[in-house]
């Protein structure tokens, strides 16, 4: 259960429980996960155009879609930040959005893995970070969780 913790003016400010805090901290090391999947295709620009030709049939710029990659992946470390935040206030829009964005993720790198099979760091990180995903996703559902995310308001932290 979450446990009351006395703020600066007296007044009890509710603490998520630990499994709520597990679930922060591993969307923190998804963030980071994903933040090494950038850092991977920036280090080895050849395995990304390799991997980009095998699935565009070779007709796209490497360049301009590495780089468009790199922001995407940007974006995607940025959304774990956003997400584990919201999950922590304890707001169920941002349990769903956790939920969904975790289905989705497993979703594509399942079909990554399965479509052009590759056994390279990148790939073992991708993978990584959907079985981070999946935790999260378990850790919000549990009836700790449960419990913090049925509060009528969501409770501060």
């Amino acid at each position: 259960m979450s446990a009351t913790v006395p703020g600066n003016d007296g007044v009890g400010i509710l603490r998520p429980p630990g499994e709520i805090l597990a679930a922060v901290r591993l969307m923190y090391l998804g963030a980071a996960l994903t933040a090494l999947m950038g850092v991977l295709r920036a280090l080895d620009p050849d395995a990304f155009e390799e991997a980009l030709a095998d699935s565009a049939g070779g007709e796209a710029s490497g360049a301009s879609m590495r780089g468009t990659y790199l922001f995407f992946l940007l974006v995607v470390a940025g959304l774990w930040l956003l997400v584990a935040r919201g999950c922590r206030r304890g707001s169920r829009r941002w349990r769903v959005t956790a939920t969904v964005l975790a289905a989705l993720y497993v979703t594509a790198t399942l079909a990554t893995l399965v479509s052009a099979p590759r056994f390279d760091a990148y790939n073992v990180v991708s993978a990584a970070v959907a079985v981070v995903a999946v935790a999260v996703a378990w850790l919000l559902y549990r009836p700790e969780a449960r419990r913090w995310f049925a509060s009528p308001e969501p409770p501060t932290s």
